[in-house]
């Protein structure tokens, strides 16, 4: 067991939390470039790089900024491959464990008994390494495709029925993050018996009040990320709980919930596809509402240009709110793009080569996640 917080499993308590598993696989010996021996058909699937860098992000996040006055954190747990160090909440250095099947099994039951602890609980999955999809999704644990075992499929989990599954765990709240590919093979249209394992179970009479699953890609697309760095889904969906997805409740109390989230992380993810020259996408499945954190402010990607390339071009282009200025002159990259603060906001333009006519300064209102462009001319 590799419990980053609390530091002992008996430290856990009863009263409404959020409970974590983090599940990152960057290591798969079976397939092309691992050091194991070679699975049979390993699917043109090879080694990846992000899901270290993505799930020790996740981890850090959660216990570094994760807010909710009516469900704080409860517990994090982290499976990882390859192993790596990481600190616990106590200061102490331990060995991760690494994300085989039977460890991510081990730690998915250990997860459940914490999350079933309370239903006000919120359960908080996420999963980052490689994926397939045949009409189901299927995430992938480190020993996938083991040679030495004659169903290709064993060691592979159906995230599908295991969401649906999940109605039997007692959390009302329950959160899927899965940052891996949607794609199918061909090996996999070859194969008549292509199943995953589910890693619990529910009945007819079981029901959850909201379920959210929020898929770093579209079904049958691959999802992305830079080498030897956090994913792009990882990257944004940090961004979102961190202000973009921030809901104003009144002054200055700022939610992210369920619905927030899964509409600001399309909006990011686009502005991430334009800003990293990336197909990236991504597609939540929301049912029904729940809070997740309480961020300090709500944030704001501005995107200021104007309505032409040619007065974009020619424009001195400034925003400003209470003494705060940010500026793109004649000769810098438009669009001005800053992340701010969202509220009452002053865009001033001004043409140096006479090319139009300066307008007076115009008012906009910025709300989270995106605001892009000014009309003018």
């Amino acid at each position: 067991m590799t419990l980053l917080f609390p530091d002992a499993p008996e430290k856990v308590t009863d009263q409404p939390r959020l409970h974590a598993i983090v599940i990152g696989v960057a290591d798969y010996p079976h397939l092309n470039g691992g050091s194991g021996p070679l699975a049979a058909d390993p699917l043109n699937l090879g080694q990846v790089t992000t899901p270290r860098y993505t799930a020790i992000e996740i981890v850090r996040w959660l216990m570094e900024s994760y807010s909710n006055k009516e469900n704080p954190l409860g517990s994090v747990e982290l499976v990882l491959s390859p192993s790596d160090k990481v600190e616990n909440s106590a200061g102490m250095t331990v060995d991760v464990e690494t994300a085989t099947f039977q460890h991510i099994d081990e730690a998915f039951s250990r997860w459940v008994a914490r999350c079933s602890k309370n239903e006000k609980n919120i359960a908080f999955f996420y999963f980052c390494g490689h994926g397939l999809a045949k009409d189901e999704q299927f995430i992938l644990p480190e020993d996938f495709k083991d040679p030495a075992v004659l169903n290709d499929w064993r060691k592979c989990i159906n995230f599908d029925a295991t969401r649906v599954g999940m109605r039997s765990c007692k959390a009302q709240t329950q959160l899927f993050f899965v940052d891996a590919c949607r794609g199918v093979e061909f090996g996999m249209l070859q194969d008549v018996g292509v199943e995953g394992q589910r890693l619990i179970k529910s009945d007819y009479s079981d029901s959850v009040k909201c379920s959210a699953t929020y898929y770093a890609t579209t079904e049958g697309k691959d999802a992305f990320g830079p080498e030897n760095d956090v994913s792009y889904f990882g990257r944004a969906l940090i961004r979102c709980l961190n202000g973009l997805a921030a809901s104003n409740k009144g002054g200055d109390k700022w939610v992210v919930h369920t619905h927030s989230l899964a509409k600001s992380l399309g909006e990011v993810m686009f502005h991430f596809a334009e800003v990293y020259s990336a197909p990236l996408d991504c597609n939540p499945n929301i049912s029904g509402l729940g809070k997740i954190h309480e961020p300090p402010t709500g944030m704001v990607i501005a995107k200021i240009k104007c309505s032409s390339d040619e007065a974009t071009a020619a424009a001195d282009i400034e925003m400003v709110r209470d003494g705060i200025k940010y500026r793109a002159g004649v000769n810098d990259p438009k669009p001005l793009v800053k992340e701010v603060e969202p509220g009452d906001w002053q865009v001033i333009l001004k043409f140096p080569g006479g090319e139009f006519q300066e307008p007076p300064p115009i008012k906009l209102l910025l709300s989270p996640a995106i605001f892009e462009g000014v009309e003018f001319p």
